[in-house]
Order: structure tokens, then C-alpha cells, then sequence
């Protein structure tokens, strides 16, 4: 019997009829009848009907139930129909379920594999409608949904689907459809509770919805395997929050449930309080109630492997498909037990913004607030997306004045929020005190310095150090982001705080500017101030309104030799070269015993050396930047332990023999000692110095004679205008700048740099000849030459150097294209074009720059087969004449007063089909350029913006339009400039 067009529907069916219909569908058709609910299928229409009929049939109804199977991509019309109940849930008048029979969500979402192949046939054959398709597969839910294969077997599948249908039925208002229509049923066939028609959520909510969706991902519900799954975050983050907003949504499907709170409180010796509080204080056995049927358990704050060392022992006593949910702050505690981990994030920007005027203007309209809704943005920035942080600052501030915002915010770098402090220090609490050390270092001197770097600094004897940051950051007291150590914003304001207290076994760390000061005042000795124990002093001198004149003895006076290991004297607003002096003054020298020391950086340092009594038995870090220093000690000292020393623009240093056993050397900076005229020759012993910086050593004229180091990858000479003579020895070398020096030639002895990837000779005035054995340098790929006026020719290589992508000649006097760039050209019979951009002998060159050179007349015509070479330079090329054919992927050509060139070769370039290169090709002030050539640079534009415009054309007829996506098509543009 046919529908009628009055009627309404609880549920339309979207099928492949030819698979489903003799079998899976006359049982979800039994099971609907059998639950009373009112369901549509295309059988209750004429057969003769137009399909028109059944859009009028989904707009009646209140959920699509769109089953996907193998073949339903085949079908037009189900894809149509698919595309029409897409359209009535984004206008919210419609639920969808989704139903994945035999194929997966990714291959509907992803519309690969065989649904795939069914959807564009063999050839990916081109139908009509392919983009809506497209798009409205695009738009079904990959995790949500039910799927059969998550069931035993077609019957139960039945009837989670009927169950599901009659869920949403419920939830749907009286007054019509909610306005959110995203999927309703999760992996696990539940109704998710975002699709109920609910209040406002409360700003205490903000963020955690999207959070729970992100848990959920990670717990199969209707899983036969028992999961346990960690979340992790740092204090405040809201992790106890998520459990129970979890647990509440999920509990109603267990007998046994529970939350077990705060179990940090509990011991952490093996006693039997967890087996008691899950067991009812019963023996676990078969007669265990409890773990005789599945359990959902909520373990909220965890802090001690031991406090859940008794599921650990005994998980092949709970029964297949139970739930386990444990919160804590400390990833190791559970790394043995969990099957996966959610760490929470903070929140975004708008949701922090949210909460934290919530609670800063007490939930009313903060709109009218003026400046205070700009300082809000600077608090929550501090606060880091920390839902706790947020709550309490708000609150502090709540009903506060402007001005007290302003002065708040100035303190809360170093001044806590006592309600924050206190959660932070229960993490604190719980660590040795190695980590303790490491954690308030990193606080108050070292955060976001190298991880390797810090390592070092916090025991340079052992793995100790590794395994203590390793600790802090499974602790989340840390995190380690692109190889630096990073720390958050509440946890740093907190380790500064107690860092700079007396509380610290290990010392004060001493960073306020006032208090160093009060310090280091040479007046009488207060008994206070007779010795202070102190681990670290950095002092920024740019927030000092006067020098400080410092006793010789001071150091001495005021602080325990055994404990000071970092002092650190800068200017954070002039960290480089001033005019200011070093406000820091020693009129009467220095006395420096500290056994301890480990890092030194003073700015400016006055004194002609370090103390005769500094002692660099520990030293790991020496900087004396801009410093009056002439050696850095009197005699010889050993060094075991120094890696990184930076001297730079320490214009009156003459003597680096101090430095001659300093045998375990990374890196040594002495850039811009103008009067330094040697290296030592013990730096031969220096097998670990990796970088080596001698830019602007002007006196400099060679470097030690047979001079070997063999991890060295860096070396700059950059500026040395007296250095000539240039020997090293150095298999490792990668990066080598000689630019400004007054070297005439390069030894033989380079073919051995094999690793080496730049070679700067720019500006090198007396170089009048490169070795031939230049290509011997495989792994070269910049080769800077520009402004050496003396050189007219490139050796005549013999081998390829395919890896060579940047070859830089402006400036130069040579006559020619290189041979180095055609060798690779000299495919008999071939043509290049036709063959792959990968193979072998392919130049990989991108750029050449051969701009004012008055000796170059022509470019070889092998040029155009340089596939890769993107980039050409020829300006001021006086006496060039013409140009051959150009490379296909070619972007730019400046030929910008190139006054004697008059040809361009035909066609002036090779086309390739291209869909993103953007080209520029300039011919200004070529005054003498003909006609023919005028024509040829025309007729080449015309023809590459066709061939761009054909590929867009190509490109768009695939392109899917989505209404919430920031991607736009780039507009490809060609730029032809000349002088008619």
C-alpha cells in the first residue's frame, strides 16, 4: 500500500536494496514492527513514483537510519537520498544513525577500499552529483555509529539498532528536533548525551564536553576485553572532573560501579585498603561476588605504583569486559597497568576566556568592563588553558578594582595563588630531593633551554640526570617540546617562589634583582647575612638604576663555598654589545673559591682574567661575552668536565692557553676577539668540539698547524680578512664558512670533507682558483662563490655532483655555465622531460645566480634540462647576449639590465602541466631585446596561463567545497616584465 503524502515517520530507511533486502532488512523491519515503531521503506511506495517522492518521505521523518554496505556507493539513488538527509540535519530537523554493515567508517568517511571502488567504478569513471556524494559521505561520523562487527552476531546487531532508534526517540522534544543533529550513537550503539536537549552548560563545563569525547575514543563499551585507561594531567587540569562526568554517563549499564577518591591519601605500602574497598573486605576467591560480574571503576588520584598493585596481581580474577578508569598526575604510576592513556589538554582560548570571567565578574555580562576584559586575556594566556588556575584567579580577583589587576599581574610571575600553591606542592612533596634540585633549577634558571644542555648542568657525572628529567616530566612537572625543556607557567611561578626560600636543603636560588643586590652591598655584615646557602645567583643587571661596587671578598662573606654552582650576570634588554659598562664592579679584583661552580656567565666581566682561586674542577658552562678579559686564567687548569665556552667580543683577549685541556670541548665561541692572533695547538686534544666560531677574529691568520678534530661540524672563519692559509682536518665536517678571508686557493686535502653541505666563499677577493677535485664533495648542496672577483673559471669536474641544489657566482669573472651542472644532461637519444624528476643523474640544482658578471655571453642550451632548477639570477649580466631554452619548472628569471641581450631562444621555455608554480620572469631595462624575442616572452605567457587555467579547471571539477574550512584555491599568477 502506497504512502500517503500527509503522513509522518519515526525512522526512514536509507539501503542498498539489491544486497539487504531478501535478508538483514526484513529483520530490522520484523524487529521495528515488533517495537511499535513507525518506520519508512521504499516498498511502501507505487513503483512508477519519480524518486522525488522519497525526499518528501525523509522530510517527514524524525531519524535516517542510513545503512552502508559493500555495494550501497553502486546506488544513485541511496547516495541521493544520503545527500538529502545530510541537508535536513544540518537545517537540525533530523537525527541520522549511521550503520556500517561489512564495511568499516574509514572506508565510508575515507570512501576507499571496495565502498570505494563501487562509488567511482575501475577508473574512478566520473558521475554526475560525485561531489555532494562526496561530501555527505565525508560528513558521516568515522567513530560513531554502530557497526556489526563490534557484535556476535546479525541478530543481537538487530537489536542494539532497534534499541538505539527507541533511545533517540526518547530524547527528541515534543516541540520538534534539537538544534544538535550530529550522530546520536556511539561505536558501542549508546546515545550520546550532546544529542539530548539540555540547558546551557555551565561555564565549569566549558571545553569538557569535546575532552569526553576524546576519552571515550579510547573505552569500547561493548567490548568483551577488560580496558583500563589512565588520565593524566598536571594539578588542576580537570582530570577528576572528566572521570566522574564519564563514570555518571556510563555506569547505568554495570551492578557493580564505583568511584574510589582521593587515593593519594591512602599509604602506599602493600596493604590490602583497594582489595578491601572493591572486595567488601571479602577474600578475593570464587566466591568474590563482585568480581563475578563486569565492573566500572573510577580509581581517582593515583600517586603510588603500590596503591594499584593490587588489580596489577590480580586482573585475571575480573571478569572479561569491565571498565577501569584511573586519574593521576604521574605517568609511571600506572604505565604497567593501563592498556592506553589520556593526557587532558588545557582548554582553548575562548573556553579559558569563558571560564575565567565566569568567575572573575561572578557570571555577569562582563562586556561593559573596558580595560579589565584586555587584562583578562593576559591572565588567562599565564594561566595556560588550567581550569583550576582560572577558577582561583578569577575568584582572587573578583570585585577588584582595575588597578589592582594591573599590580596583581605584574606580581604573578613569582607570586602564587595560595589555592594553586597548595595543589602544586602535593606533587612537589612527592619527590626525592634530586628531583626537587632539578625541579626548582629548571624554574628558576633553566626553563626552555636545550634538554641536553640542562642534563648536563644537573649531574655531569652520570645517567643520574637523565633518568630525574625523565621523572619530572612523567610527573608532568615538565615537558620536553622540539629538544628543550619546557615548563608550565603556574608550575614555574611556583618553583621560583620556593626556590628563592631558606626552606631548600640545597640552597636558595637567588633570581629578584633587589634581594641580590641588598646582597652583594659591601657594608657592614649584618649576622643575617654572615653566610647564606645559595645554589644559584642569576642577576639581570638592566633592572639595577645604579652599578653595585663589589668587595673583593664579598662572595666569600656571604655565601658557602660548598654550594654555589650557577651565577649568571646579564642584561636582558642589551644581552649583546652596549654602551653601558657592566654595572656589576670589581675596583679591588675578586675572590672566587667555590669548589661547586658549574655555570659562569658574566656580561662584560671587568677583570683582566677569572680569579687565581677560581677553581674549574666542575665548570661545565663558561661565558664571558663582551668581557675585558686578556686570558681566562693564569695557568693551566684541568677542565674535566667544560663543554660549552663562549668568549665572544672579548676584544682584549690574547692568550687561549688556559683552555689547552679543556680535552671534552663542544663548543667554543670566539667571534668578534679582534686582537687573538692563535689557537692553541693543544686544540688538537679537543676530539669533542662539534662548533667552532672564529667570525671577525681579525688578527687571525691560520689555524694550528695538522690540525685534527674530528667531531667538528661547524667552523666559521667568516670575516677573518688575514686568514690565508686554511688546513683541517676533519671527516665530520658539514658546514664551512670562509667568506671575507683572504685565502687565494683551497688544498686538495678538502675532497676528504665528505659530509660537508655548505661551502661559503663569498666575498673572497684573493681566490683566484678552486681544486679540481671539488666534485669528490658528494653531499654538497650550497656552493657560495659570490664576489669572488678574481675568479674566472670553474675546474673542469669530472664527476657529477647530484646533490648540489644552490650555486651562487654573482660577482664573479667566469665565462661560462660550469660543465658541473651539464654533466648530468647527457642522456643520448632521450628526452629528458619523459623521464622521472627522481632518477639518477639528474641535477638536483634549484638555484644559480650569475648576476653581475661582465664576462658571461650565452648559457649553454643543456640548461633547459635542469629539471629542478627553480631559480635564475642574470641581472647586470652585461654582456650576455641570449638565452636558450628555459628549465619547465622554472619560477623565477631576473634579467633585469642585461643591456646587450637581444635573443630568447623558441620556445623560451619547456612546458610542463603545472597546477602551483607561480612565474616571474623579468626583461626590464633590456634595451636592446628584439622584437622576435618581445613576441616569443608573449607568447610563452599566453601559453603557460592556459596550461595553468586548463589544470585548475581540471582540479576544480573535484574540488569539495566545505563551508567551515579556511582552505581557498591559490590564484597562480605569471609575471612578464619588459621595456617595449
Amino acid at each position: 500500500m502506497a504512502a500517503s503524502s500527509g503522513e509522518s515517520w519515526q525512522v526512514f530507511i536509507n539501503f542498498r536494496g539489491e544486497e539487504l533486502r531478501g535478508n538483514f532488512i526484513s529483520h530490522l523491519e520484523g524487529a521495528l514492527t515488533l517495537a511499535e515503531i513507525k518506520y519508512y521503506i521504499d516498498t511502501k511506495e507505487v513503483p512508477s513514483e519519480d524518486l522525488t517522492v522519497l525526499f518528501t518521505r525523509i522530510e517527514q521523518s524524525e531519524i535516517a537510519l542510513c545503512i552502508f554496505s559493500s555495494k550501497y556507493a553502486e546506488s544513485k539513488w541511496c547516495l541521493d537520498e544520503l545527500v538529502k538527509i545530510t541537508e535536513q540535519v544540518e537545517k537540525g530537523k533530523l537525527r541520522i544513525i549511521p550503520v556500517f554493515f561489512n564495511v568499516t567508517p574509514e572506508e565510508v568517511k575515507e570512501q576507499k577500499g571496495e565502498f570505494g571502488l563501487k562509488l567511482y567504478g575501475e577508473g574512478k569513471r566520473k558521475r554526475p552529483n560525485i561531489s555532494a556524494w562526496e561530501n555527505a559521505l565525508d560528513s558521516v561520523p568515522s567513530k560513531i555509529g554502530l557497526n556489526l562487527k563490534n557484535f556476535r552476531n546479525e541478530r543481537e546487531f538487530v537489536d542494539k539498532i532497534v534499541d538505539s532508534v527507541k533511545r533517540v526517540l526518547e530524547v527528541i522534544p515534543l516541540n520538534g528536533i534539537s538544534k544538535d543533529l550530529s550522530s546520536v550513537s556511539d561505536s558501542n550503539g549508546n546515545i550520546s548525551s550532546s544529542h539530548i536537549e539540555q540547558p546551557k552548560a555551565l561555564p565549569l563545563d566549558y571545553g569538557m564536553e569535546q575532552r569526553l569525547k576524546q576519552l571515550e575514543e579510547k573505552l569500547d563499551f561493548d567490548s568483551l576485553e577488560t580496558q583500563i585507561v589512565g588520565i593524566v594531567g598536571m594539578p588542576g587540569i580537570g582530570k577528576t572532573a572528566l572521570a566522574e562526568m564519564h563514570f555518571k554517563k556510563w555506569n547505568n549499564r554495570f551492578v557493580f560501579k564505583k568511584i574510589i577518591r582521593v587515593i593519594r591519601e591512602e599509604i602506599n605500602d602493600e596493604s590490602d585498603w583497594l582489595k578491601d574497598t572493591l572486595l567488601n573486605g571479602k577474600e578475593l576467591n570464587h566466591k568474590a561476588q563482585n568480581f563475578k560480574r563486569k565492573i566500572f571503576v573510577v580509581l581517582d588520584d593515583v600517586s603510588h605504583k603500590n596503591q594499584v598493585k593490587f588489580l596489577l596481581k590480580n586482573l585475571e580474577w575480573i571478569k572479561k569486559g569491565s571498565k577501569i578508569v584511573i586519574t593521576t598526575r604521574d605517568k609511571s604510576t600506572i604505565a604497567e597497568l593501563v592498556h592506553d592513556i589520556y593526557i587532558v589538554p588545557g582548554l582553548n582560548d575562548k573556553d579559558a576566556l569563558e571560564l575565567f570571567k565566569h568567575h572573575a565578574f561572578n557570571d555577569q555580562d562582563s562586556s561593559k568592563t573596558g580595560n579589565l576584559l584586555k587584562l583578562c586575556k593576559k591572565y588567562v594566556d599565564y594561566a595556560g588553558g588550567n581550569p583550576g588556575a582560572l577558577k582561583e584567579l578569577g575568584k582572587e580577583l573578583c570585585g577588584e578594582d582595575e588597578a589592582h589587576w594591573e599590580a596583581r599581574l605584574a606580581t604573578l610571575p613569582h607570586c602564587c595563588n595560595p589555592k594553586i600553591q597548595s595543589e602544586l606542592r602535593i606533587s612537589y612533596d612527592k619527590l626525592s630531593e634530586q628531583q626537587k634540585d632539578a625541579f626548582l633549577d629548571i624554574a628558576c634558571f633553566f626553563r626552555s633551554e636545550e634538554e641536553d644542555y640542562v642534563k648536563c648542568l644537573l649531574d655531569p657525572y652520570g645517567p643520574d640526570s637523565s633518568e630525574v628529567v625523565r621523572d619530572l616530566a612523567e610527573k608532568l612537572l615538565i615537558c620536553i617540546s622540539a629538544g628543550r625543556i619546557e615548563m608550565h607557567n603556574l608550575l614555574c611561578t611556583f618553583g621560583q617562589e620556593l626556590g628563592s626560600s631558606d626552606e631548600n636543603k640545597s640552597g636558595k636560588r637567588m633570581w629578584n634583582h633587589e634581594k641580590i643586590k641588598n646582597t652583594l652591598r659591601s657594608e657592614q655584615i649584618i649576622l643575617s647575612q654572615r653566610i647564606k646557602k645559595v645554589r644559584g645567583i642569576f642577576l639581570d643587571t638592566s633592572k639595577l638604576e645604579d652599578g653595585i661596587p663589589i668587595d673583593p671578598d664579598i662572595f666569600i662573606e656571604r655565601f658557602n663555598q660548598q654550594n654555589l654552582r650557577y651565577l649568571k650576570v646579564y642584561d636582558s634588554v642589551c644581552p649583546k654589545q652596549c654602551d653601558v659598562d657592566c654595572k656589576v664592579n670589581l675596583p679591588d679584583g675578586l675572590e672566587f673559591p667555590f669548589q661547586e661552580i658549574r655555570y659562569l656567565h658574566w656580561l662584560k666581566f671587568p677583570l683582566d682574567e677569572l680569579p687565581p682561586d677560581f677553581n674549574p674542577e666542575n665548570l661545565i658552562d663558561l661565558r664571558l661575552p663582551y668581557s675585558k678579559i686578556k686570558r681566562v686564567w693564569e695557568a693551566v687548569k684541568e677542565t674535566p668536565w667544560l663543554k660549552w665556552v663562549d668568549l665572544s667580543y672579548s676584544n682584549k683577549l690574547t692568550d687561549l692557553s688556559a683552555l689547552s685541556k679543556a680535552f671534552h670541548l663542544r663548543r667554543l665561541n670566539l667571534e668578534g676577539c679582534t686582537v687573538l692572533d692563535k689557537l692553541p695547538e693543544e686544540m688538537k686534544n679537543m676530539k669533542s668540539l662539534v662548533f667552532l666560531n672564529l667570525r671577525g677574529c681579525t688578527m687571525l691568520s691560520s689555524l694550528p698547524e695538522r690540525l685534527d678534530l674530528v667531531s667538528l661540524k661547524t667552523l666559521i672563519l667568516s670575516g677573518c680578512s688575514k686568514f690565508i692559509n686554511f688546513e683541517l682536518i676533519s671527516e665530520n665536517l658539514e658546514f664551512l664558512h670562509l667568506d671575507g678571508t683572504a685565502i687565494q686557493n683551497l688544498p686538495w686535502a678538502i675532497q676528504n670533507f665528505q659530509k660537508l653541505v655548505l661551502l661559503n666563499l663569498k666575498d673572497c677577493k684573493m681566490l683566484k682558483f678552486l681544486p679540481e677535485c671539488l666534485d669528490k664533495l658528494k653531499a654538497l648542496e650550497e656552493l657560495i662563490l659570490s664576489g669572488c672577483g678574481k675568479l674566472t673559471s670553474f675546474p673542469d669536474t669530472k664527476e657529477k655532483m647530484e646533490n648540489l641544489q644552490i650555486l651562487l657566482l654573482d660577482g664573479t669573472k667566469i665565462k661560462e655555465l660550469p660543465n658541473i651542472l651539464l654533466h648530468s644532461c647527457n642522456f643520448k637519444g632521450q628526452v629528458v622531460l619523459h623521464r622521472s624528476p627522481g632518477m639518477n643523474g639528474l641535477s638536483m640544482l634549484r638555484r644559480l645566480c650569475l648576476s653581475r658578471n661582465e664576462e658571461i655571453c650565452s648559457l649553454h642550451s643543456s640548461i633547459s634540462q635542469l629539471y629542478h632548477l627553480n631559480w635564475i639570477d642574470l641581472k647586470y649580466c652585461k654582456n650576455l647576449l641570449s638565452i636558450p631554452t628555459l628549465p619547465p619548472n622554472l619560477q623565477c628569471l631576473d634579467a633585469h639590465a642585461c643591456n646587450s641581450l637581444k635573443e630568447v631562444a623558441s620556445p623560451l621555455a619547456l612546458l610542463m602541466p603545472t597546477q602551483k608554480i607561480p612565474c616571474s620572469f623579468i626583461f626590464t631595462n633590456c634595451e636592446k631585446l628584439e622584437q622576435d624575442a618581445k613576441k616569443e616572452i608573449i607568447c610563452y605567457a599566453h601559453n603557460k596561463s592556459r596550461m595553468i587555467s586548463d589544470a585548475l579547471n581540471r582540479h576544480n571539477k573535484v574540488f569539495l567545497y566545505h563551508p567551515e574550512s579556511s582552505s581557498t584555491v591559490q590564484i597562480i599568477l605569471i609575471m612578464f616584465c619588459f621595456t617595449l
